[in-house]
């Protein structure tokens, strides 16, 4: 028994981290004017490393009871492995599994994030990070 396990190890591929991106759920980008997903993507180490800038510019806790979702391109992105996410001033200390950035398609209202928690919470954040890099990846214009 203990050979025919040990012989499975062997011969299974290890993935290596970009591997483990790629195998992961796909990034899907929004629309809600059309109600739809209009477009999806491999879930690339380029998605993974955007996806840690925003979290690491998180300045706050959206403060607007109703931040709005009309009108707006939202991209989804699931993270590999989930990125642990600590700011004191907000008191947010939690693993994030996915994170969904908001984009408006019009006005003065800045871009925003849903994030998704390991154990389904959810949590609604501003953001200083730019999605210049993010839209690009999404082949959207600014």
């Amino acid at each position: 028994m203990w050979l025919i396990l040990c012989l499975a190890l062997l011969v299974s591929p290890l993935q290596t981290g970009a591997a483990k991106a790629e195998a992961a759920e796909q990034v899907e980008l929004f629309d809600t004017d059309e109600e739809r997903v209009v477009d999806t993507f491999d879930n690339t180490e380029a998605f993974q490393t955007e996806a840690q800038a925003l979290l690491n510019s998180v300045s706050g806790r959206v403060q607007e009871l109703n931040p709005p979702l009309e009108h707006a391109m939202i991209v989804k992105i699931p993270l590999v492995p989930p990125r642990q996410l600590v700011h004191r001033p907000s008191k947010i200390d939690a693993a994030i599994a996915e994170i969904f950035v908001v984009m408006p398609k019009a006005g003065s209202r800045r871009p925003w994030m849903i994030l998704h928690t390991k154990e389904y919470e959810t949590l609604v954040v501003e953001f200083g990070g730019e999605v210049g890099g993010l839209k690009r990846l999404v082949r959207l214009r600014d």
